[in-house]
């Protein structure tokens, strides 16, 4: 990720996001800060995919709002309020966000607190730090 970061090995699902914050996001999408699929990251060294795992468990943060939370030292998101979340979520799970939070909504979106580009965006976003050997992170966010 860059800047001495992860503190400690991270799993994430393949779907999950990772704030990257560059001035090459800066270039592309007029912003340095963008949101990026754990898996795009995989082409990255140093990020892979855990052929081992034979069993996974998911841990959600939901908040009010989208958030930016930190995952051993990395910027990461908290669950994003939007239909194809909440349909990736066990009926049990989503029963208990309604008990907790009664006041949401069933359906509906939360905004992120970055932009989320394209799949193929985010691929080529990969591929630029890639090729010009940058960082993820390239300052520290705190």
């Amino acid at each position: 990720m860059g800047n001495g970061l992860l503190q400690q090995d991270l799993s994430l699902s393949r779907q999950h996001r990772m704030q990257t914050s560059s001035a090459v996001a800066q270039r592309m999408f007029g912003t340095p800060d963008v949101l990026v699929s754990a898996i795009k990251l995989t082409e990255l060294p140093g990020i892979e995919v855990d052929q081992s795992a034979d069993q996974v468990g998911y841990f959600h943060l939901l908040f009010d709002t989208h958030e930016i939370v930190f995952a051993n030292g990395a910027p990461s998101e908290s669950l994003l309020r939007a239909d194809t979340a909440l349909a990736s979520v066990t009926p049990q799970a989503r029963q208990e966000i309604r008990m907790i939070f009664p006041d949401l909504p069933d359906q509906g979106i939360t905004l992120p607190p970055h932009m989320i580009p394209e799949n193929l965006q985010q691929k080529r976003l990969v591929e630029r730090l890639l090729k010009n050997q940058k960082p993820v992170l390239e300052t520290r966010i705190s």
